[in-house]
């Protein structure tokens, strides 16, 4: 009877805090970066930083220094008050048209009470989740590059007495990167497949498939280079489902950044974003807010994160 419980509270964790949906391992799924946030999420098609280990690993070969990244948001504070999400990541040319990265993200369920049938505490369990993610990019020719992503990745549901919902499993992703599409040097076009792998099973022995998705992004420098637009299309192999990522970034000055954005999250959620960006030499500041309505649970989020290259 214990069970009954705490599973119900793994359901709404886990359903309330991300998309519906037939997948699991939905946290894979967060994109991180106050930057491409800004734009609306979209950055299939830009990948020019540490953040393409996330979103396109093709672009690593962009770089042309080592860098390191850093973000922390306080996750969905529409929905729960003690939810967190971090996200650290590194990359690094190696020459001859290849380069490396990695990144590690966690997220941070809280703690939640664990009731039997009869109502009786049990006392509290936390919840959390971390991936570990290795990258590798090589270029295919002066206009183009693939890409490979690695990742194992952990999920600790809840422990409570002899009841143990926790599982780990790997996962791939391949992508692809191209420059000048269309003979328009100011176009680019990206495409990754991500999260593939075997199912995901807990102690019930339910297997749940990974969150598969095909993303398709381009980007377009605007305005003599000051102005970039961006769009990305994903869908949702599982639940034969599409969402659709439009972001916009100007630059008012030199290193000075705005940036808004626009994200339709497979057709359950839709929300605007806003941005700004700050960068200095070798290191950058940026900063993304959530506008939603009162019922969408990413409402109001704020993310932060730093960028420094050396």
């Amino acid at each position: 009877m214990k069970k009954i419980n705490i599973l119900l509270a793994i359901f709404i964790l886990t359903n309330l805090a991300f998309s519906q949906g037939t997948a699991g391992s939905l946290f894979l799924g967060i994109n991180p970066g106050a930057k491409s946030s800004g734009m609306g999420e979209a950055n299939i098609a830009i990948a020019n930083d540490s953040y393409a280990t996330y979103y396109n690993p093709a672009g690593l070969v962009n770089l042309s220094q080592k860098e390191f990244s850093f973000m922390h948001t306080s996750y969905l504070p529409n929905l729960v008050d003690d939810m967190s999400y971090d996200f650290l990541a590194f990359a690094m040319p190696l020459g001859e048209g290849q380069a490396i990265g990695g990144h590690f993200t966690y997220l941070n369920l809280g703690d939640q009470n664990a009731t039997d049938i009869n109502n009786v505490d049990l006392g509290t369990f936390s919840s959390y989740m971390y991936a570990l993610n290795m990258s590798y990019a090589k270029a295919i020719n002066d206009n183009s590059s693939w890409g490979i992503n690695g990742k194992y990745f952990f999920q600790e549901l809840a422990v409570v007495d002899n009841y143990d919902a926790s599982s780990s499993n790997f996962a791939i992703d391949v992508s692809y990167f191209k420059h000048n599409a269309f003979n328009n040097p100011n176009l680019n076009l990206g495409i990754i497949l991500a999260n593939i792998g075997p199912g995901v099973t807990f102690e019930d022995g339910e297997e749940d498939p990974l969150p598969t998705r095909l993303g398709l992004g381009s980007s377009l420098k605007l305005m003599d280079g000051k102005g970039l637009a961006a769009l990305d299309i994903n869908y949702d192999i599982n639940d034969s489902v599409m969402g659709t990522n439009i972001g916009f970034q100007y630059e008012v000055s030199d290193g000075i950044f705005l940036r808004a954005g626009m994200v339709n999250d497979a057709g359950d959620l839709s929300y605007s974003t806003l941005g700004f960006g700050l960068k200095r030499d070798s290191i950058g500041f940026d900063l993304s807010y959530v506008m939603a309505d009162d019922f969408d649970p990413h409402a109001e989020m704020l993310k932060f994160s730093i960028i420094g290259s050396f």
